[in-house]
């Protein structure tokens, strides 16, 4: 069974946009992934492992060597999934995860919550034990704030940061 949750279509230049595809294979109880898997799309993943649910399998595998984005919904989907598995007496894996999913799993530390079955190891931290610097260089300057609770810092204000320093 495959769902795709956008039907190809052609690009006026001729190129086919990214689609988002999910396929279940009840006799192996695996859901590929395959795409972006976001806020438009995650459900499509958690449709995928409710088939799983009767198949009576107790390892449930979800292939994500395909995704080539994946957010905070789509993280949702996969912790949502996980406990479903276990609900029904199965264990949710995550299978080959790409380098994207990989290393957005380790930086909110869902590595430690979900299994993950990869022959790619995330890249070790730099010298030091810090991490690499995202690509856009070092921290130019830096602003403290403190977040208060809704109208605790004067009037017209509805709990957004407040500037401590600048």
């Amino acid at each position: 069974m495959a769902v795709p949750a956008n039907p190809p279509v052609e690009l006026p230049d001729g190129r086919r946009p990214v689609t988002f595809l999910v396929s279940v294979d009840l006799g192996t109880a695996t859901v590929t992934v395959t795409g972006e898997l976001d806020q438009t799309t995650a459900h499509h993943v958690l449709d995928g492992l409710a088939a799983l649910t009767g198949t009576g399998h107790r390892r449930w595998s979800v292939d994500m060597g395909q995704v080539t984005f994946c957010d905070a919904a789509g993280l949702r989907s996969l912790v949502t999934g996980h406990h479903l598995a276990r609900r029904h007496g199965s264990a949710l894996v995550l299978e080959r995860p790409s380098p994207c999913v990989h290393r957005l799993m380790v930086l909110v530390g869902l590595d430690r919550v979900l299994t993950m079955s990869t022959d790619r190891p995330c890249p070790p931290p730099a010298a030091g034990g810090q991490r690499p610097l995202p690509a856009a260089g070092p921290l130019r300057s830096a602003r403290r704030v403190q977040s208060l609770p809704a109208g605790m810092g004067g009037p017209g204000d509805h709990g957004r940061p407040a500037l401590l320093d600048g």
